[in-house]
């Protein structure tokens, strides 16, 4: 039996996500949705998630794939 991921609603236009991560990009490009993005260990915003885990690596050395 094949175990089927949660998907994630947009609420724009119906689409579905398997996650919110997706999610948060589908409505930045598509929707044009301004949504800040803030580095919890030093306060800096960034416009694009992307951005900002490049920071957390660089900065604080997360690893890219932890949400």
């Amino acid at each position: 039996m094949r175990f089927l991921k949660p998907k994630i609603k947009c609420d724009k236009c119906s689409l579905t996500f398997s996650s919110q991560e997706k999610l948060m990009q589908h409505e930045q490009v598509v929707h044009g949705k301004n949504i800040p993005y803030d580095c919890k260990e030093c306060n800096q915003d960034f416009s694009n998630m992307e951005d900002m885990r490049s920071h957390l690596q660089r900065y604080h050395s997360h690893k890219k794939d932890r949400a």
